[in-house]
């Protein structure tokens, strides 16, 4: 239940970071790529923990 809720967490700081992709100042458009980014890095690792337990509990 902890890997979903971080997940969906992710899944939510990224559809927000993208408004700020879609801004007009270069220093916003930077820092909503690195949020992005980030983001995508931790779902990654969230995912494969989550994966991974439930290989364990099969």
């Amino acid at each position: 239940m902890k890997y979903l809720l971080k997940i969906l967490a992710v899944i939510i700081v990224i559809t927000y970071s993208l408004r700020l992709v879609n801004s007009q100042s270069d220093v916003l458009v930077l820092s909503g790529l690195a949020i992005v980014g980030s983001s995508v890095y931790l779902l990654a690792r969230d995912l494969d923990r989550f994966l991974s337990s439930l290989n364990s509990k099969i």
